[in-house]
């Protein structure tokens, strides 16, 4: 079993950081420069079946399940390398909102993932979860200075 999680305060409002992670799920592209393009295959109140292709070429089908203001969890569905599950959660420390993103899974049988690998996964959620944040606090700051 892999387990990857970061966390990050968050300098910004729930809404402003929902709002930003929902449009995260139909619009990855605007946020991480790794995702060449979104395909949404369906969409409901609470869930999205989404295709992502990457700039290596890797083509990923996600279910994602989403619980207002709180948790965003893509459910793999058809991934080439991995099973599992990302889950991006909004949560409240102290007076403090935190950003956390985590991946619970493993190889995909048959797989075999070398040490760069593992390297690599635990740097980009690293570096994602910081993106993520930084451009929740640049949406509350221009939000703040609309009013």
């Amino acid at each position: 079993m892999i387990h990857v999680e970061c966390a990050v305060p968050v300098r910004a409002s729930r809404a402003v950081a929902w709002r930003l992670l929902r449009e995260k799920v139909e619009a990855p592209q605007r946020f991480l420069p790794s995702v060449n393009a979104c395909e949404v295959l369906d969409r409901r109140d609470d869930e999205v079946i989404r295709r992502v292709t990457f700039d290596d070429g890797i083509v990923v089908t996600e279910r994602v399940v989403l619980t207002p203001e709180e948790e965003l969890a893509f459910h793999f569905v058809d991934h080439p390398k991995f099973e599992g599950e990302i889950r991006h959660v909004l949560f409240h420390s102290g007076d403090a909102l935190w950003l956390a993103f985590s991946f619970r899974g493993e190889a995909r049988p048959g797989v075999e993932l070398g040490p760069n690998e593992f390297e690599q996964l635990r740097e980009g959620f690293a570096r994602a979860v910081l993106s993520a944040a930084k451009q929740i606090e640049e949406a509350e700051r221009a939000a703040l200075e609309t009013t």
